[in-house]
């Protein structure tokens, strides 16, 4: 199943679930010591959850600058595919291309974006527009 952020009508696709939670189950080992959402309440918990509204929009920007810097001191090798199974990596991990310099740099959308970029993106929109910014599950793009 892929999922999506959206706001309004606009799907920005982020690819399989298991990225957007191996994100955060690397946010939480390493930047909150194990403890899902302590430190970033509002992208860990709300958003991560499944909505976000326009109201705590500054404070998540706040909270994904942190997480941006924390995650560029971290190396690639220092990724959590899955908080409850850590010791699990994805085959592909071999394969992490030279221009990934940190984890800050790791995770990427099915369209090759940046997802850290995204979701700052995401969240400028929301500040702009206002509403809710939620996390869907769909089928993912039309094949062409």
């Amino acid at each position: 199943m892929t999922i999506g952020l959206k706001q309004g009508s606009v799907i920005t696709e982020i690819g399989p679930g298991g990225i957007l939670h191996s994100l955060c189950s690397t946010i939480a080992v390493h930047l909150e010591n194990n403890r899902w959402g302590s430190r970033f309440p509002l992208l860990m918990g709300a958003l991560y959850q499944g909505v976000l509204h326009a109201k705590d929009v500054d404070a998540a920007q706040d909270e994904l600058r942190q997480v941006r810097s924390g995650l560029e001191r971290l190396s690639p090798g220092e990724v959590v595919w899955d908080i409850e199974n850590p010791t699990v990596m994805p085959a592909w991990m071999k394969q992490v291309g030279p221009h990934v310099k940190s984890l800050g740099d790791f995770f990427v959308t099915t369209s090759g974006r940046n997802l850290l970029n995204e979701l700052a993106d995401n969240l400028e929109s929301l500040k702009e527009f206002g509403g809710t910014l939620e996390v869907i599950s769909y089928e993912g793009a039309p094949k062409p």
